[in-house]
């Protein structure tokens, strides 16, 4: 099958398992680069996936990146997804380099509002690593000028950061009411969190193969 849109900007997705709907591709994809249109054919009697898409970026780096990040490296529903260049004439091109694998794999991240003066990322890591392991260094920032201390914490397990908010979220911490949920989506549509069902099904399968470590 030929697909008729800009083939530098496309990439060819094989080995998808039919259960994964044209939502949930979209939904993995557009944690790489912004998505602009999916083609996942469907078989015209069974009505049922025919197991590859084809999903279109807006240039050719982000495909680019998509397959650098991608191919061979996910599965879903245990089938390991094959992410190839449509043509072979793609050219060159200079991916970021202070971006690494790491910062899109599948992992829990939490977002932590109205932290206490003197709660440090060590101090963090204490209060939240009794519900599990976390998979990097907490992050500190600020909103509202300065005036709002916020975090990032990262949970290797989405279950554990479940309890972890179950636990923490509207509790005193250092006599400070914290607030506790999943951090918005740095490319996610509209108000996108960390949590979805494509989230926690990456997370399970990247677990399952020791991917995060």
């Amino acid at each position: 099958m030929n697909y008729s849109a800009d083939s530098g900007n496309t990439v060819y997705v094989g080995n998808i398992d039919p259960r994964i709907t044209k939502e949930q591709l979209y939904e993995l994809f557009i944690q790489i680069n912004p998505v602009l249109r999916i083609k996942y054919p469907k078989d015209k009697v069974l009505q049922a996936y025919q197991g590859y898409a084809f999903i279109e970026f807006y240039n050719q780096g982000d495909a680019q990146y998509a397959i650098k990040i991608m191919n061979n490296t996910v599965r879903l529903y245990d089938r390991l997804i094959k992410v190839r260049q449509v043509t072979n004439s793609t050219g060159t091109t200079n991916l970021p380099s202070n971006i690494s694998k790491d910062m899109i794999l599948p992992i829990a991240k939490l977002f932590i509002k109205n932290v206490a003066d003197s709660i440090d990322s060590d101090q963090l890591v204490k209060i939240f690593n009794k519900f599990g392991k976390l998979i990097r260094e907490p992050e500190i920032f600020y909103l509202s000028n300065g005036k709002l201390k916020c975090a990032y914490v990262y949970f290797e397990d989405f279950e554990k950061a479940d309890l972890a908010i179950k636990s923490l979220n509207n509790q005193l911490v250092a006599n400070n009411r914290i607030t506790v949920d999943y951090a918005f989506k740095e490319n996610g549509k509209g108000n996108a969190k960390y949590g979805d069902d494509v989230d926690r099904l990456l997370n399970k399968e990247a677990l399952k193969h020791n991917m995060l470590k």
